[in-house]
């Protein structure tokens, strides 16, 4: 459910966007470890391949995610995509962000 709280109403089509990033980013993380299975959402990675995608996302946009999720209880990629995009809007970053995640989107 996208808002003007977290600042994607406008575009809600970048979250979607940075879903798809989160997401990519998690799988090729979780391949690169042995026995450990493709992830379907958020709930489905481990504390250490969490924080790894937390910090890959961060590398990439240039600002932090790590610490501004305490309290974060979502389960999906979508719902952390939507918090992180609050983030931004709430640091008044969101012309940035959503241009750094189209650069990632389109390589």
């Amino acid at each position: 459910m996208l808002d003007n709280e977290t600042g994607t109403g406008d575009n809600p089509s970048i979250v979607e966007e940075f879903t798809e990033v989160i997401r990519r980013t998690a799988v090729t993380i979780c391949a690169e470890q042995p026995d450990v299975p493709e992830p379907k959402e958020l709930g489905d990675l481990d504390s250490f391949s969490m924080v790894q995608v937390l910090l890959d996302l961060e590398n990439e946009l240039g600002m932090k995610v790590l610490e501004e999720l305490e309290g974060f209880d979502g389960g999906t990629f979508h719902e952390v995509a939507e918090h992180i995009a609050g983030i931004a809007e709430r640091d008044g970053t969101s012309a940035e962000f959503t241009a750094t995640v189209r650069r990632i989107v389109n390589g």
